[in-house]
């Protein structure tokens, strides 16, 4: 099946991870710097600051990345041609204190931090969102049901599934193997060729691709020069289940308050099993 297969998700969700897995499987071998990675499923974002897009009717089956809506203006240029998506989700706890890491925010900077989650906490999500209000990533909740409840009126021939970062990290053969499945990219799932993709793309490994792209100019990491050159490496530890204890208790109260009060956060935090 031909068309756009979409690879969403909000900032920090784990995309990088699924995207360097989606490369491996692909072309047969592990990517060295970040240009493999990109060549397989490139950044919509990034297509549109050099005045590019995807194919409005593709011959082939065509993976593009995005953290953008489902309902921003350009994406309804393919409403029609596109055949898959896929939503990644990851606890937000986690998605704050990776966000918080790629700012340059130490742990240890307690004043910096608390600020940054107070922030999290009042916007319900990343910070990139007010570059742009009212369009562009949105906050989390918004996020998420325009890709996984409302992407349908939008996309009327594609297939949806939701994936769950937790459920990737705890067994990514057999997750990763129904997302190639699901995205039917030609050809059987050959489940060898899925064990070689999950092996090329560990935390390990991604940090030596990273390291290559940086002293080979493979391309910036997929946060961008200013992630770079700030020392602060992309690929994290890939932590999930964390807390906010560290933060001081009022931080932890006001995020349970909104985990558990009556809004769309709350509502998909439970729905995906992020309400603790």
């Amino acid at each position: 099946m031909n068309g756009i297969r979409w690879i969403a998700s909000y900032p920090k969700a784990g995309n990088t991870w699924l995207r360097c897995m989606l490369a491996a499987y692909i072309t047969g071998e592990a990517p060295q710097v970040w240009k493999d990675v990109y060549a397989a499923t490139p950044v919509l974002e990034g297509m549109l600051r050099f005045g590019d897009l995807p194919p409005a009717e593709p011959m082939e089956p065509v993976l593009v990345k995005t953290h953008l809506k489902a309902d921003v203006p350009v994406l309804g240029l393919y409403g029609e041609a596109t055949a898959k998506v896929l939503y990644l989700v990851r606890n937000p706890r986690d998605m704050l204190l990776s966000s918080m890491r790629m700012a340059s925010i130490s742990r240890d900077d307690m004043e910096s931090s608390r600020t940054f989650a107070r922030e999290f906490i009042a916007i319900e999500g990343n910070s990139m969102m007010k570059l742009s209000p009212g369009a562009g990533i949105g906050s989390w909740p918004e996020n998420v049901r325009s890709w996984t409840e409302s992407s349908r009126d939008r996309f009327p021939n594609a297939d949806v599934l939701t994936m769950r970062y937790e459920d990737l990290r705890a067994d990514p053969v057999a997750r990763f193997s129904e997302i190639v499945e699901f995205l039917d990219l030609g050809g059987p799932v050959d489940i060898e060729d899925i064990r070689r993709a999950v092996a090329a793309s560990t935390l390990e490994r991604m940090r030596e691709l990273e390291k290559r792209s940086q002293q080979q100019g493979g391309g910036t990491a997929p946060g961008g020069q200013e992630s770079r050159s700030s020392g602060v490496p992309f690929v994290g530890e890939g932590r999930y289940d964390q807390s906010l204890s560290f933060l001081g208790e009022d931080i932890e109260s006001a995020y349970q308050e909104l985990l558990h009060g009556d809004s769309e956060f709350a509502h998909y935090a439970k729905q995906y099993g992020y309400a603790g």
